[in-house]
């Protein structure tokens, strides 16, 4: 019996315990981003996760070191923590905001990650799962605000207001009734939905029959990101797939991945247009209003709902109160920066008109750490981004490679409006990133 149990319990089975626990940890990354289902206090779910997945996993570290030590991401982390820890000193010796220091130190804590992904996810299975994983994560929430949007636009739009208030105390996400009958909803896992997108285009570029199965899905996953109504998330997005069918055009074949973008753009918009006229709301106009300020209507001749008074309408005004606080926050940062650009003002520096919300990634990085900070913590995406020039000839055979970086660069486009690479959701991703970076540079270092 003794000797079962030792068996039971090698080192081998607890590694596959802790690649478990970490496609369980990147499902609950995409399905809940920042936000979380359930919570005890200081413990979620992906805290639990994370606490033993590092716990079972550290004995396969351990014996790992060796392969750690030729990995120079794992220097870059250490090189840039050290710096957190001088400029977390700083920040208290300038009487900071000790709340933020505390919050800045927790979410660049999550790099600690990325050693254990590259040891968990080197063999090619357990990057599929994990892929697969964030994939699905991102769904359950896409499929969410889906269900969201055409439950409050059309069936019961009495309930919003009530369900807004307690979606807002759970942490869960946004859902706002906004103007043109429309309904907002920003998932807090919504660039996890992106790089769903992502994904997803791949796949159905690089098969040999195109899958109408992920065609719905990748379908689903937009249309959760064409609901949040955020010009960030669409720069983003929009990003991401041209990119994305540029890079796949030379590693499947121009023609096939520009016929398949046109299908998947047609049903868009054909699905689209349709909903808008059976739930009655305006949700193409709202979004053309909030990008280019513009009424579709009068753009087009098209038989869409005109859901707004027929009073002249200044679109300007529609974004007005975001672009004046976005304004007045960027140039209060600014000044902050300008008067220590190179090594920052230490960790918890805020600015008077946020309260120590974090907003501008880039800014607050700027702010806190200076250059030197922000340059220490993307010389890793510098880093993988000439290796994956280097690796070049392999993208026809390893597509995703480069489908994963362009990912990477969505995120931090995203995150000059957004906190995203100072938490969980951008660093996982990073670490994604610089673990299938690792996987194909191993056998050449």
């Amino acid at each position: 019996m003794e000797k079962t149990l030792q068996t039971d319990w090698r080192p081998g089975r607890l590694t596959q315990i802790s690649r478990i626990l970490l496609c369980l940890l990147l499902f609950d990354v995409a399905c809940t981003g920042s936000g979380r289902y359930i919570s005890v206090g200081w413990f979620s779910p992906r805290i639990v996760l994370a606490l033993f997945m590092v716990l079972t996993g550290l004995p396969a570290l351990i014996r790992d070191f060796r392969t750690q030590l030729k990995n120079p991401v794992n220097y870059m982390i250490l090189g840039f923590w050290l710096y957190l820890g001088a400029e977390a000193y700083v920040g208290m010796q300038n009487g900071n905001n000790m709340a933020v220091l505390k919050s800045d130190l927790m979410g660049f804590a999550w790099l600690g990650l990325i050693p254990f992904m590259s040891m968990l996810l080197r063999e090619e299975l357990w990057m599929k799962r994990a892929l697969s994983a964030i994939v699905i994560g991102a769904s359950v929430q896409a499929a969410l605000c889906v269900i969201f949007n055409i439950v409050f636009a059309a069936i019961a739009p009495q309930a919003l207001p009530d369900f807004v208030e307690g979606i807002w105390a759970a942490g869960w996400g946004t859902i706002l009734a906004v103007e043109y009958n429309a309904v907002r909803v920003f998932c807090r896992s919504c660039m996890m939905i992106v790089i769903a997108c992502v994904l997803l285009f791949g796949a159905i570029m690089r098969r040999e029959k195109f899958s109408p199965g992920l065609a719905a899905l990748f379908l689903l996953n937009f249309f959760a990101l064409f609901y949040t109504y955020t010009r960030s998330i669409y720069l983003a997005l929009g990003f991401a797939l041209l990119l994305s069918l540029v890079y796949l055009a030379f590693t499947v074949s121009f023609r096939k991945a520009l016929l398949r973008a046109l299908v998947l753009a047609a049903a868009f918009l054909l699905i689209g247009f349709a909903s808008d006229l059976i739930l009655k709301q305006g949700s193409f106009q709202y979004a053309v209003a909030r990008c280019f300020h513009r009424d579709l209507n009068e753009l087009l001749p098209l038989p869409l709902p005109h859901t707004w008074e027929q009073s002249e309408l200044d679109f300007e005004d529609i974004t007005k109160d975001s672009n004046d606080t976005r304004d007045t926050t960027t140039e209060e940062l600014r000044i902050i920066i300008a008067e220590s650009p190179v090594v920052g003002h230490g960790l918890g520096a805020v600015v008077p008109s946020r309260g120590g919300n974090d907003e501008y990634f880039y800014h607050d990085m700027l702010m806190r750490t200076g250059v030197l900070g922000l340059v220490l913590y993307m010389t890793p995406v510098i880093y993988a981004g000439i290796w994956l020039i280097l690796l070049r000839k392999r993208w026809k055979e390893e597509p995703r490679m480069g489908l994963i970086y362009i990912g990477l660069l969505s995120f931090l486009l995203a995150s000059y409006f957004n906190p995203w690479m100072n938490a969980v959701v951008g660093i996982s991703w990073y670490g994604i990133t610089l673990t299938e970076i690792d996987r194909n540079t191993l056998e050449l270092r």
